[in-house]
């Protein structure tokens, strides 16, 4: 009976074993994306602004005297790029400059939706940019109170700019830029 058995077994793994290779679909990694959870971001250094962060995220000054601070995600290998600057009669400039940078990345995007928003009670009005396709910066936008304060922000993913593999990356970071602006103060 045992030997029975083990002439079965043996029988079966080499049915098992194929000398052919099977062809398997290429995959992609599992994206955790971080939970929602987010606490005040106070007035910086040099800045003149406080929103809501992301308790996954981390703050890095890039330059304190000019305020360019990141918002860095490291689980998901992106970066929302922050610039504040003071308004000082040149309010005109600062947004057609950051227009200039939001269309500079329609050359490799497919499309780009404009959002005006208009936050009234805390006296908050811009523009947010949404690109689709193969872009470098997927999404940017800019801030204001219209006299003294003016932000700009744009996205960027360190990976390849494969829109389908990073379609979920790419709608929470979108998500959380969305928050940024809503809790914005000056």
């Amino acid at each position: 009976m045992k030997k029975l058995l083990l002439l079965l077994i043996i029988g079966l793994f080499q049915s098992a074993c194929s000398t052919e290779p099977t062809a398997r679909p290429n995959g992609f990694m599992r994206i955790g994306l971080p939970n929602k959870q987010y606490e005040p971001l106070a007035l910086l250094e040099g800045c003149n602004f406080s929103s809501e962060l992301n308790t996954s995220a981390l703050l890095r000054y890039k330059d304190s005297a000019n305020c360019w601070i990141d918002i860095v995600y490291p689980s998901l290998m992106s970066t929302i790029q922050l610039t504040y600057k003071p308004v000082n009669n040149n309010l005109d400039d600062l947004v057609r400059d950051a227009q200039k940078l939001a269309y500079k990345h329609t050359v490799k995007a497919s499309g780009m939706r404009e959002q005006l928003f208009l936050y009234d009670s805390a006296r908050v009005y811009g523009m947010y940019y949404e690109m689709s396709g193969a872009s470098a910066a997927t999404t940017q936008f800019y801030a204001t109170d219209s006299a003294h304060h003016f932000l700009r922000g744009v996205l960027y993913h360190y990976s390849a700019p494969n829109p389908d593999s990073l379609a979920p990356v790419t709608n929470f970071m979108r998500e959380e830029i969305l928050e940024l602006i809503a809790n914005l103060h000056w």
